[in-house]
């Protein structure tokens, strides 16, 4: 999963969202408190995350909110299921 966060002490920590966001290496004390969330939910495969970020002194993470179902295997598993159903109802008649 690519990421547009660079991870450096050696720079100031601006936010150019969407393109990149430079960040510090590690978190600080303050980012429990001041972490705010950067644009809009992104995704990648079935990822849906997005940047949350310290107001502060800039850390940025990448969170993710959710893994998104395979509708492939949801349309494979709704016909298995139905095939059950129909199985079982006949078999209590």
């Amino acid at each position: 999963m690519a990421t547009i966060v660079k991870y450096t002490d050696t720079e100031p920590p601006p936010n150019e969202f969407p393109r990149r966001i430079v960040s510090p290496m590690g978190s600080g004390p303050c980012c429990f408190a001041a972490m705010e969330t950067v644009g809009e939910v992104q995704r990648d495969g079935q990822w849906e995350y997005r940047y949350k970020r310290c107001r502060t002194c800039g850390y940025t993470v990448r969170f993710i909110q959710r893994q998104m179902p395979d509708e492939a295997l949801i349309v494979e598993l709704r016909k298995v299921l139905a095939v059950s159903f129909q199985r079982n109802v006949a078999d209590a008649l």
